[in-house]
């Protein structure tokens, strides 16, 4: 794996939950009468696919994190501190 967070893997394990919900309407079982545990099937379905979007995410997260993601995010976080106090600075020096 990469540490880059938008890794095809990673896309891929997030875009399982992501086409299930956009393809609800095209399944069959939505537009039918059937229940599912005494819900209507459609959602259920949904409800399925909520969940496995969070699955999915902590998923993703966990993998980035694994491969060094941590450290990137601490140094991009003061590579953007050290942008804004100069971006500070050259607008006070403006006034």
């Amino acid at each position: 794996m990469s540490t880059t967070l938008a890794s095809p893997k990673r896309l891929a394990i997030a875009a399982v939950p992501v086409l299930g919900i956009v393809f609800t309407p095209l399944l069959p079982f939505v537009h039918t009468p059937t229940f599912w545990l005494g819900l209507p099937a459609a959602v259920v379905w949904m409800t399925a696919m909520v969940i496995l979007t969070v699955v999915a995410l902590q998923i993703v997260e966990r993998s980035y994190l694994r491969e060094g993601g941590a450290e990137l995010d601490r140094l991009e976080g003061e590579r953007d501190a050290i942008r804004r106090a100069q971006q500070d600075a050259t607008a006070g020096e403006g006034h």
